[in-house]
């Protein structure tokens, strides 16, 4: 979205309302006839939403409280703004945080907030758009957009007393494909996930498909913590809760970037990046041989110019013989290298990694190396991919008769503008 149709013009407004009751300071004025909530809905949305604004005595009880909060929001973004400014005022020019337009999770009133109606934000449900659309040439090829790709949502404030926090919540994102949330992160009060001073870094989830950025994106997010004093949700603890729009004219491409969001526990770091010319990549890795002593611990996908990877799999279950538990959804830029790290572990076991006798290791454009504890072996294979606008790749790692393992990428665009 521009900035004319993702906001609206304040200064504008300001001079068409009747000045404020000079008794009242800047909160809105008490002398109103007729409460906003007893009008139909529809007369308040017609109100909010007139274009252009013409602003009278009749409407001033719905447009002069819009108006307050709307001044609130922006002293509130000011503030932000300035907080970033002053940290990366401390820290080295490859450590700067960037700073980002954040909007409340619930504005009042929603309807006189444009970017309220064009994300859909009343409506809740997660996208119903799928991933692999686009994986076959049609009548033409449809355009590469820009493509966000989030890499990592850590908890980078103090863990009171060094204890363990329950985390749940929700991260999602919506793009103007139907603006719906794509969860990237989405846990009940009842499965929360336990972040701790040594692992303050919050699971992701695949996304349902990839995300395209067009005109913009707008991220949403609502982290709280779990409390045991009872089940009663208002006695939790509320980390953040707001949502971040960006304007991919205003967001550099092709680097990694990092946001911080301060909230009163603590601040949240978020780590992304805009690729300029995305394909959606589609990871399927199928373990088709596997004996007991051998585990799949890890699995990280890397993509060119990114220093973080995106963890996809992080396991210490066995695998059994046909399973199929790995399926995630990355973005690469166009022509570039996606490369697959696949940490495996051997069970009171030493060998090494060239072959030796009968035991042969095959791993097509990869290197291996062992990491040795007292009672394991963590194996390091890698696998290297490049994408492509549409079709998918395979490559297999096998070690021998002991474990095998297939990986199948499926590359898709974004579909029409």
């Amino acid at each position: 979205m521009d900035e004319e149709s993702s906001g609206f013009d304040l200064a504008t407004l300001e001079r068409s309302l009747p000045p404020l009751n000079a008794d009242s300071g800047n909160a809105p004025s008490s002398s109103i006839t007729k409460p906003a909530s007893e009008l139909d809905e529809d007369e308040v949305r017609r109100i909010l939403t007139a274009s252009p604004l013409i602003v009278t005595e009749s409407n001033r009880h719905i447009l002069e409280p819009a108006m307050y909060n709307a001044e609130k929001y922006a002293k509130e973004s000011d503030q932000y703004y300035e907080k970033i400014e002053e940290l990366n005022a401390t820290l080295p020019d490859e450590e700067h945080f960037f700073p980002v337009n954040l909007l409340p999770h619930f504005p009042e009133p929603a309807n006189f907030f444009p970017w309220y109606g064009i994300y859909r934000m009343s409506d809740t449900n997660p996208t119903s758009l799928r991933n692999k659309r686009f994986t076959e040439p049609g009548e033409f090829d449809y355009p590469v957009f820009s493509m966000l790709q989030i890499l990592s949502v850590r908890f980078a404030g103090n863990f009171p007393g060094d204890q363990s926090m329950l985390v749940y919540g929700l991260v999602a994102i919506r793009d103007e494909l139907d603006s719906m949330r794509n969860y990237i992160f989405n846990r009940s009060r009842e499965q929360p996930h336990r972040i701790t001073p040594d692992s303050p870094t919050l699971p992701l989830l695949s996304p349902a498909r990839g995300n395209s950025i067009l005109d913009g994106c707008l991220l949403e997010y609502s982290l709280k913590v779990k409390t045991n004093v009872s089940d009663d949700t208002k006695k939790d603890f509320e980390i953040i809760d707001g949502c971040i729009e960006f304007n991919p004219d205003f967001v550099p491409h092709g680097v990694e970037l990092k946001s911080r969001i301060y909230g009163s526990l603590g601040p949240v770091d978020i780590h992304y990046a805009f690729i300029e010319h995305g394909i959606e990549a589609t990871i399927d890795i199928e373990i088709s041989k596997v004996v007991p002593n051998y585990k799949l611990k890890v699995v990280t996908a890397y993509t060119d110019g990114y220093p973080d990877g995106i963890v996809v799999y992080d396991s210490m279950s066995n695998l059994t013989h046909g399973q199929c538990p790995i399926s995630t959804v990355v973005a690469v830029e166009l022509g570039c290298e996606l490369k697959l790290w696949f940490d495996i572990s051997v069970n009171n076991t030493r060998r090494e990694i060239e072959t030796e006798g009968d035991t042969q290791v095959q791993c097509k454009d990869t290197e291996c190396f062992e990491l040795m504890h007292e009672d394991l072996t963590v194996e390091r294979h890698y696998l290297t991919f490049t994408s492509q606008m549409y079709s998918c790749s395979t490559d297999a790692i096998v070690l021998g008769d002991k474990f095998k393992l297939e990986a199948i990428v499926t590359w898709s665009t974004m579909g029409p503008a």
